[in-house]
């Protein structure tokens, strides 16, 4: 079954509908004992929640919290490929341009409500933004506006091909989409972003909020920026192998602690069970609780490729010299030496192309690296094209390793006669800043945006982020049929495009590739991958892992399986599965 399965990654051997069913005995579950349930624990992470809502968007650790409370359709095993988890199945058409789902039978919402195919498609609809349309035409702007502009989001463009959703039976629909897409799939799981919500979540702006309401293991109990505090969920509808209700444990706190330092010190104190970090200037840290007595520390894959974005909307990146200038000031190598390694212990890799080797777009072609000469020549061409100074600004988080971080590119864009000047801002400001809402008038205005938006081995959670515009792709009509609110939504298309991108040749490279349910897919990709690479398209770092620490006696992580079979990756930038977590007694 797992082999029939792999989105993009699959061989096209011919055009077949490919079903992924999930097991029909009751739930597949985790080998556990009753002695496992109860506990607490205070989990420290390096990213804040700021609402349970749509936006703004939940990073990394913060993304774990939401994703103990939400549920997806699918989940992610350990190999990359998909296993349905609300979902019992899904299948293709022979173009791949109708996919075919069906629901698990007797999940609740913690509202009490039941999952059927109404409100999948709900959801459904809401991440497209036709709920917000559907109640504008109904209601009128000002009501949608009050009621519903709550479920507008920045994934509204990951979710652009998407035609038409039709029920065909109680838990099942048919999803048709304006262009085939053979990872349609991926798209759906959203690297664990796409949430099903209850229906009272996309009605309720409040409950949304503070206190959304999903399937999962956990329910929200308190959410402030700087603590999270989840409850056992009594109804949740999995059971491990002996019959015990998930999840194992009463309460989980999560505390934002910025500083990798403090969390160090928390895991060693016995203050924090768990902590996460990020491999970006964050090394030292990951060998510390590595050293903690009885911790156990794991690390995710190399699959999270750390860029900036720069702004090819305004100056001085509207230019290809001040693009090319930076590109070859930036000793990556430096700076996963500096920042990435630890006496001898290094995470991530040194960049040689804009994705990692396991990704599917992976391609060394055109790629820039270090060369301070190439670099004093680019940055004075851009002053033979402007007449100006190649200066700019970047935003850097507040903790002294993003610090130390901007710092060490300070000095290298100095070596090369650029200067660049460092906005320091918090993590969550600078997302929302980069993301504003279409409905704000906002644009991103960061002139250098450093981010780690591209991940995975696959394009779902790559190619929506490299094009100009979503709803601009071939045969899609949406706009056409949103009248008035065409322009509004039109705006949601370029929203996951921090980069301003409006490069035609390079939209017509990502279509081609996205779009491609043939055997040329791979070099469709590999050819925009270098075309990225030879425009200075964005600024790639080393890639990133994250590590997550574990207190003695702090187990499950490692044994979790998921719902039809298989198990996970034990721990993602967004922690671990905590639905299977228990506290060895």
């Amino acid at each position: 079954m797992n082999k029939s399965f792999k989105g993009s990654r699959r061989k096209i051997a011919a055009v077949m509908a490919i079903a992924l069913v999930a097991s029909f005995s009751p739930i597949a579950s985790i080998d556990a004992a009753p002695k496992k349930s109860g506990g607490e624990l205070t989990v420290g992470v390096f990213n804040s929640l700021l609402s349970s809502c749509y936006s703004p968007n939940a990073s990394n650790s913060a993304l774990g919290i939401m994703r103990s409370v939400y549920e997806g359709m699918f989940e992610q095993k350990r190999d990359g490929s998909l296993s349905p988890n609300l979902l019992e199945s899904i299948s293709p058409s022979a173009d791949y341009k109708t996919w075919t789902v069906k629901l698990r039978d007797g999940i609740k919402f913690h509202d009490g409500t039941s999952l059927g195919i109404k409100a999948l498609i709900t959801n459904i609809e809401a991440s497209r933004g036709t709920y917000f349309a559907s109640v504008a035409a109904t209601k009128g702007v000002a009501v949608a506006q009050a009621a519903a502009l709550h479920t507008l989001s920045s994934g509204i463009p990951f979710v652009a091909n998407i035609k038409k959703v039709t029920a065909t039976g109680a838990l099942s629909a048919a999803i048709e989409l304006w262009n085939g897409q053979i990872d349609f799939d991926q798209t759906l799981f959203a690297s664990g972003r796409q949430f099903v919500r209850a229906e009272s979540d996309i009605t309720n702006p409040a409950q949304c909020a503070t206190a959304g309401k999903g399937t999962g293991p956990f329910m929200f109990q308190k959410l402030t920026p700087t603590e999270v505090v989840l409850v056992r969920n009594p109804n949740y509808w999995r059971k491990d192998a002996d019959g015990v209700q998930l999840p194992y444990l009463d309460k989980i706190t999560f505390k934002y602690v910025n500083a990798a330092s403090q969390r160090v010190k928390g895991l060693k104190s016995g203050t924090l069970d768990a902590i996460g970090f990020t491999s970006a200037a964050e090394a030292k840290f990951l060998v510390a609780a590595k050293a903690v007595k009885g911790a156990t520390l794991l690390m995710s894959p190399s699959d999270y490729y750390a860029m900036s974005m720069f702004n090819h909307a305004i100056e001085p990146f509207n230019n290809i010299n001040a693009r090319k200038a930076v590109a070859y000031a930036y000793d990556a190598a430096r700076i996963h030496a500096q920042l990435n390694c630890f006496k001898g212990t290094c995470f991530g890799e040194v960049p040689k192309s804009i994705v990692g080797k396991n990704n599917i777009m992976y391609n060394e072609k055109s790629f820039i690296t270090y060369d301070l000469a190439k670099a004093k020549a680019a940055v004075a061409a851009y002053k033979k094209d402007t007449g100006k100074d190649l200066t700019f600004t970047t935003p850097a988080d507040t903790s002294p390793e993003a610090q130390a971080s901007a710092k060490l590119v300070k000095q290298m864009m100095k070596a090369a006669g650029l200067t660049m000047n460092i906005s320091t801002e918090d993590t969550a400001t600078i997302t929302a800043k980069a993301f504003p809402s279409p409905s704000s008038g906002k644009v991103n205005e960061y002139q250098l945006y450093p981010t780690t938006l591209v991940e995975g081995t696959g394009t779902s959670f790559t190619l929506p982020f490299l094009q100009s515009n979503s709803f601009a792709a071939p045969n899609n009509q949406f706009l056409a049929g949103m009248g008035a609110l065409a322009p509004l939504f039109g705006g949601f298309g370029r929203v996951i495009n921090p980069a301003r991108f409006a490069d035609k040749t390079q939209d017509a490279l990502v279509w081609a590739a996205q779009y491609d349910t043939t055997a040329t897919r791979k070099a469709n990709l590999l050819k925009l991958t270098e075309y990225l690479q030879s425009t200075a398209a964005v600024l790639p770092g080393p890639s990133i892992q994250y590590g997550w620490a574990f207190n003695e006696n702090v187990k499950g992580y490692e044994k979790f399986q998921l719902a039809a079979g298989g198990a996970p990756k034990p721990v993602s930038n967004a922690g671990a599965a905590w639905v299977g977590v228990y506290i060895e007694k």
